[in-house]
């Protein structure tokens, strides 16, 4: 009764029974054995769950290689950029050094040039000091020199009494023409001629009471003109160094 009533439900119980329990039954409406059926089924059952476990293997292999791969190209960027850092970091160091030895180099350079300078400079004015010295020697160019200057000061004064100090070859040298020289140059004064060791050359006119002075000697002009000559000697020096530079 139950049967004929529920005959799809009845099949669909001996089915799930058939597969769940393997339990060896025969279908009379087919006529076919089913324990071959089982057995086939089970092995193809078993192929695919091993067919399954391969893929899901490769899949995880494959998954885990990939990761692998990642971790491995992030390392190496992680190193590269960590590389590239220090290797900034080492270049501005040593940009850094290299501007600081350059730069203590260049002032090193520059002390030394200024070192130079200095005694080319005074090694000029030993030889102006030397070149007046031989002027002095020549007495068509000195006599006239000693005159200018004689004139140049004496009308500095008021005073119509003068002294007039020169170096004893000077005096030796103008004494003999001396009442000539002031009638030519200072009529209107009176200059009395003395020698002096402290002048190499030129002259030096005061007056009495030695409270006012003219210095025209050599030494006298060079320290009074020292800015002067310095400027001088150090653009006929340098004035091709300056040319070189801006070439």
């Amino acid at each position: 009764m139950i049967i004929g009533i529920y005959p799809k439900l009845f099949l669909t119980l001996v089915i799930y029974y058939f597969y769940a329990y393997g339990l060896q039954c025969e279908i009379v409406n087919t006529g076919i054995k089913t324990n071959y059926t089982m057995k086939n089924n089970l092995e193809q059952l078993e192929s695919a769950i091993r067919q399954q476990a391969e893929n899901l293997a490769k899949s995880h292999l494959q998954a885990a290689e990939q990761q692998a791969e990642q971790i491995l190209a992030e390392s190496a960027k992680r190193l590269q950029q960590r590389e590239e850092r220090e290797q900034n970091i080492a270049e501005v160091a040593a940009n850094q050094e290299y501007r600081r030895r350059v730069q203590a180099s260049e002032i090193k350079m520059q002390a030394e040039l200024d070192q130079l300078r200095w005694s080319l400079v005074q090694s000029v004015l030993s030889d102006l000091q030397a070149h007046l010295k031989q002027l002095t020697q020549q007495k068509e160019t000195y006599i006239p020199l000693l005159k200018q200057y004689l004139k140049y000061a004496a009308q500095l004064f008021d005073e119509q009494a003068l002294v007039v100090e020169v170096n004893a070859e000077d005096q030796v040298l103008l004494a003999p023409l001396w009442e000539e020289i002031l009638k030519e140059c200072v009529p209107d004064k009176t200059c009395t001629l003395l020698a002096s060791t402290k002048h190499g050359g030129g002259l030096l006119v005061r007056n009495q009471a030695d409270r006012i002075r003219v210095d025209n000697t050599f030494e006298g002009l060079i320290e009074r003109l020292q800015n002067e000559l310095y400027q001088v000697i150090t653009t006929q020096l340098f004035a091709s160094v300056t040319s070189i530079r801006n070439i």
